[in-house]
């Protein structure tokens, strides 16, 4: 095998490990995402807010959404 056609297979197999480490990321921020949606509405609804951990879960999402957003910027991701 040529050192070009080996280098191609590496290159390849980089690749595929990339995107799929990427998309299982994107799932996971995108779950994680959802847990402090709905924990924020929760604190949100309380009879008494406690806005320490209202400001703490808006943190929370705002994180999750910036990480997100930046996992979906990349050409390469596969989502699905």
């Amino acid at each position: 095998m040529s050192k070009e056609t080996i280098h191609s297979r590496w290159q390849a197999a980089v690749s595929a490990a990339a995107r799929q480490a990427l998309s299982v990321r994107w799932r996971t921020t995108t779950n994680a995402l959802r847990a402090a949606q709905l924990e924020y509405r929760s604190l949100y609804s309380a009879d008494e807010v406690d806005i320490r951990a209202l400001r703490k879960a808006a943190q929370r999402i705002e994180e999750l959404e910036r990480l997100r957003d930046a996992l979906e910027r990349d050409p390469g991701a596969s989502h699905a």
